[in-house]
């Protein structure tokens, strides 16, 4: 079995080949494909596909890479993160061999609270070890799936708050507490998304678009 990392490139251009290294370090058959968002950047990095954009289309990208993909599983990595377990591909891929076909493994999650906005309910900030955590919505730094989970979703662009999209796919979605211990944090600079001044309302928004159940109907 393989797998597909889809990457971004954005502004990050000293922490993305630490994030590819990491990835090469797998022992697990890996791909790695590339979306440049930068159209400045005119650097080759060391991937096995690279598109390099005239301009940046912020996240959703990815996502069409996965659609393309021919392997069975595809992630996500962002680049101010890397993995530190070299067998971890090799174990997201054992794991979710058991787990129902629309499993979605993630690094951080968010457990939402009946009528509660997304920032108000409960966020997992990290795994925790030997326990498989159950999430509404996984985070987007990092998330492991089937690649066949794509085949239902719809394309309509969701530029940054795609993994609350694409977590709405899904019944089954866990933080796994095999993941613990296998990330390092990177700078993450001025650029990350969180530091943006409409990213908390994105994300409430895009949370009440894509769980409606959450919310009690007036």
């Amino acid at each position: 079995m393989s797998a597909t990392a889809l990457l971004l490139n954005w502004k990050r251009q000293n922490s993305i080949p630490h994030t590819i290294q990491s990835i090469r370090n797998q022992d697990a058959n890996v791909k790695i494909w590339l979306w440049n968002n930068n159209p400045t950047d005119t650097k080759s990095y060391d991937v096995d596909y690279q598109f390099n954009s005239p301009e940046n289309f912020k996240c959703w990208p990815r996502w069409l890479l996965g659609s393309m993909v021919t392997t069975d599983y595809i992630f996500t990595l962002d680049d101010d993160l890397t993995i530190t377990n070299h067998r971890h591909i090799s174990n997201c891929i054992s794991y979710i061999k058991s787990k129902p076909i629309d499993t979605i493994l993630g690094f951080t999650g968010v457990i939402l609270q009946r009528d509660k906005t997304y920032w108000q309910s409960t966020h997992i900030t990290n795994p925790i070890p030997s326990r498989d955590t159950r999430v509404d919505i996984v985070k987007g730094r990092h998330m492991f799936m089937r690649s066949s989970l794509l085949n239902n979703v719809k394309l309509e662009n969701e530029s940054t708050c795609e993994d609350i999209k694409i977590s709405s796919y899904s019944k089954n979605k866990f933080v796994p507490g095999i993941f613990h211990g296998c990330f390092q944090n990177l700078p993450e600079g001025d650029e990350a998304l969180h530091k943006q001044p409409a990213h908390n309302n994105n994300r409430t928004v895009a949370t009440m678009h894509y769980f409606p159940e959450n919310y009690t109907k007036k």
